[in-house]
């Protein structure tokens, strides 16, 4: 039910922020600052949980997230909206740019999944992926609520004040949360972690980082964007957009875990992102707003097959107490290889004419991550192995 409440606010706010900063006047280079602000606060909390996830406990950890989410909705909805508030509430408030999540709750849920699933995990993990992709393709419809009501700016500041009352909602029902802790580490990455989790988890980092670098160029909230400035997309056709996009990939994510079960956890992810890689490419080659969709309908049809069985594949790399830390690392190291990418971006739009470098740039960058982990890692896992 989180995972669903999360993923809608989530969906609703990547594609609405953006389009909520054009709307109060500001440049397409502060707006991709903003959305910078938005990235580092992913990382700063994923930083956080990682250093002292089990110190101040994980639970403790998720309340104090979701209670950051609620006073950020509240400061986003208010009319006297400074730019230092701004910066604030949106650094603090583990806002999502991609309409699912790059922060710490998933961080969590991810690490802890495998002690509940058994052989079942991939699926499970399928479906998890399932309600959050599903539940953000309502919360991108949900985003186009105000270009129904007149495009009204206090329509938009409502929408945030749901975003404030799921944060309150998720602070509730966490405090009621049975024991999720694992216990016995120290504060710190090393904390009762052996040598060989630590080389993995610093080499997928750094694959993960350069994959991130990418995909920080074309995340959901940068795509509304680009496609409002590029091709003048109302925020009601955005809206309709990113829930059909979101549906599509939903429902691949479905698919992902049962060709995991055939070739495998690493191949699936290599051979489903590679071709996503080569569609995004294709975006902004396409030269019409219908040729861009379509190429960016394919691709999300194939692209995020890599998200369930990417999780699979770390739980076979780790162990049950090694899993939340490693999420959090690599999400943090994901997180801070997607911090150029809304500065990169905003500055390109702000120049004019090189809407294509985004998806070039972003595309070259993910097949280098793709080919170099398939290399690493082909030898190493054994399907079907979770320790």
């Amino acid at each position: 039910m989180l995972r669903g409440l999360r993923t809608f606010v989530f969906g609703m706010v990547s594609v609405l922020t953006p389009i909520y900063l054009a709307m109060l006047g500001f440049s397409p280079t502060y707006v991709g600052v903003s959305i910078f602000l938005v990235v580092l606060g992913n990382v700063s909390s994923n930083i956080l949980l990682t250093w002292f996830g089990d110190v101040i406990g994980r639970r403790s950890l998720l309340i104090i997230f979701s209670l950051l989410t609620f006073v950020s909705g509240i400061l986003l909805s208010s009319s006297s909206l400074y730019p230092p508030v701004l910066a604030l509430a949106l650094f603090m408030g583990n806002i999502s740019t991609t309409g699912t999540e790059a922060g710490p709750f998933q961080s969590i849920e991810v690490g802890v999944l495998p002690r509940f699933t058994g052989n079942r995990l991939g699926r499970v993990l399928g479906i998890y992926n399932l309600i959050g992709y599903s539940a953000s393709s309502l919360g991108a419809l949900a985003s186009s609520i105000p270009a129904y009501l007149g495009d009204k700016l206090v329509f938009v500041r409502l929408m945030y004040l749901i975003y404030a009352m799921a944060g309150l909602v998720m602070a509730i029902i966490y405090s009621a949360l049975g024991n999720i802790e694992a216990g016995g580490r120290r504060p710190g990455l090393r904390g009762g972690l052996g040598r060989a989790a630590v080389v993995d988890i610093r080499n997928l980092s750094i694959l993960f980082s350069v994959d991130a670098f990418g995909g920080g160029l074309v995340t959901q909230s940068l795509l509304s964007y680009w496609f409002y400035v590029r091709y003048g997309v109302t925020l009601r056709e955005l809206g309709l957009v990113f829930m059909v996009v979101n549906v599509v990939t939903a429902i691949s994510l479905v698919i992902a875990p049962l060709i995991a079960e055939r070739i495998g956890n690493l191949r699936t992810m290599v051979y489903t992102h590679l071709l996503s890689n080569v569609f995004l490419i294709l975006v902004p080659l396409a030269g019409s707003f219908m040729g861009s969709l379509a190429f960016l309908l394919l691709r999300q049809s194939v692209s995020q097959m890599d998200v369930p069985t990417r999780q699979a594949f770390m739980a076979q790399i780790f162990s049950d107490e090694e899993r939340v830390p490693a999420n959090a690392v690599t999400n943090t190291a994901r997180s801070i290889g997607s911090l150029p990418g809304p500065l990169i971006v905003g500055d390109l739009i702000s120049q004019g004419g090189l809407y294509s470098l985004p998806f070039i740039i972003s595309g070259s960058m993910k097949i280098m991550y793709d080919l170099t982990i398939y290399l690493m890692y082909r030898n190493r896992v054994r399907d079907n192995e979770i320790r």
